[in-house]
């Protein structure tokens, strides 16, 4: 079972829902500009790449989701669902 809503374009919502599961923090190079690789963007710590991680809760706004996970330091924290891969 699938933690991010599978094919949300076709089937946008809003809204939070309560859900267990892990995904794994992706590795993309496009994604190093938010993990230190750009001087005019503030970093995201707090996380490892490639690490797999507890999901507490997604939301989502309209074709995209945010989700809710536990971070290295044991504290909740939200980033985008591009962020994550499925791990099966």
């Amino acid at each position: 079972m699938s933690v991010l809503t599978e094919n949300i374009d076709s089937q946008p919502y809003t809204g939070k829902r309560t859900v267990k599961g892990r995904l794994r923090l992706s590795e993309k190079p496009s994604l190093d500009v938010f993990f230190g690789g750009n001087p005019n963007v503030i970093p995201i710590t707090g996380v490892t790449r490639g690490k797999i991680y507890e999901v507490v809760s997604v939301e989502g706004f309209g074709d995209g989701e945010d989700v809710t996970f536990i971070d290295d330091n044991g504290k909740l924290q939200c980033l985008g669902d591009f962020f994550f891969e499925e791990i099966n």
